[in-house]
């Protein structure tokens, strides 16, 4: 029996790979250092907007150097934090930014994730599978449910297929910034992800 919630992610990728009869993944648009597969080969084509290993092309999730109709599967685990964007004074230099990177606002993140989609619709095949990973975050003391936001943003480009959790094993200190004081919390803290499995649908009703 496949479960919707898993502490180990490998198993989830498993998981989706049984469901969707996928033999090997054919894409990672965001592959970073690679070691998101664990003991599963990872893809053909690997794209990262800024390369850590050989073999990964130099590219935008938002704009792939492929032809359309060019994979039946594709994964992308973008960065999901805001206020921590690498490089911008103060923030860049926190670890989950040198980690995981990020961006500065909300509309940001909505900008690239809302291209990437698009993009993922142009180069996936009929009924072509897309993995993505989100996280829903605190941003200017508004919650976003990233996740289902993911669902509006894709609309008439994919259906919702399947959505697994992924609870953190290990969690990330909350950065103090130097002279303040702690603060009294005021939303609770997340501490999971999903995998969202998207299906292409059969016609772009956004065109």
């Amino acid at each position: 029996m496949i479960a919707s919630v898993s502490y180990d992610q490998v198993e989830i990728l498993k998981s989706i790979m049984e469901l969707c009869k996928i033999e090997k993944f054919c894409a990672d648009i965001s592959y970073g250092n690679g070691k998101f597969y664990g003991e599963i080969e990872p893809p053909a084509f690997k794209g990262d907007i800024a390369p850590q290993v050989d073999g990964v092309t130099e590219c935008s999730s938002s704009k792939l150097p492929v032809d359309d109709s060019a994979f039946k599967s594709l994964v992308f685990d973008p960065p999901f934090l805001t206020y921590v964007r690498a490089a911008r004074e103060g923030n860049g230099n926190m670890i989950m930014a040198k980690r995981f990177g990020g961006y500065w606002r909300y509309d940001e993140l909505e900008k690239h994730y809302r291209e990437t989609l698009s993009e993922a619709y142009r180069v996936l095949d009929k009924k072509g599978i897309m993995v993505f990973k989100c996280q829903d975050i605190i941003h200017n003391h508004k919650m976003h449910c990233t996740h289902a936001n993911i669902i509006d943003w894709s609309r008439g480009l994919f259906r919702l297929k399947d959505l697994f959790v992924l609870p953190a094993k290990t969690r990330m200190p909350i950065p103090q910034q130097k002279g303040t004081k702690k603060k009294t919390q005021k939303h609770a803290r997340i501490f999971h992800s999903y995998f969202m499995v998207l299906e292409k649908s059969a016609t772009n009703k956004k065109g």
